[in-house]
């Protein structure tokens, strides 16, 4: 019989969201995404390609610290980072990705768009970009 270890958090499963699947669109609507860091994001989205349904991750830390492009501190960082943000569960080896929780609001609309360069967040592509070449590979 193979090892199928629990969820750490039955409570918050995660599941598939309309309309984009596993990577929630509320991350972005929330505003949850602009307030994590490039490392914490990428992170994220590794751990989004890898996890199962539920949001389990068994991926150690040297395979995620290669495949995101950190070292040790920078990946420990950016799952702290994560974790108290309330996306990300850890018991020290497993990893799970939180469901987004329902308490969640998108922010109010800003008054005015903020032009590029004024110290408005990156755009996502520009964050994932390096990160997508590096999976091609």
């Amino acid at each position: 019989m193979a090892f199928k270890p629990k969820p750490l958090r039955l409570d918050r499963l995660r599941h598939l969201e309309r309309p984009f699947g596993w990577v929630p669109f509320r991350l972005l609507t929330s505003g949850q995404l602009a307030s994590l860091s490039v490392s914490s994001k990428a992170l994220y989205l590794v751990l989004c390609l890898v996890a199962d349904r539920h949001g389990l991750s068994y991926w150690g830390e040297e395979r995620l610290r290669a495949q995101v492009g950190l070292d040790m501190a920078a990946l420990r960082h950016a799952r702290d980072e994560l974790q108290s943000h309330d996306l990300l569960a850890f018991d020290g080896r497993l990893y799970q990705l939180l469901a987004l929780s329902v308490a969640e609001r998108p922010p109010s609309p800003p008054a005015s768009k903020p032009r590029r360069g004024s110290g408005a967040p990156e755009p996502i592509s520009a964050v994932l970009a390096p990160l997508l070449k590096r999976l091609e590979k």
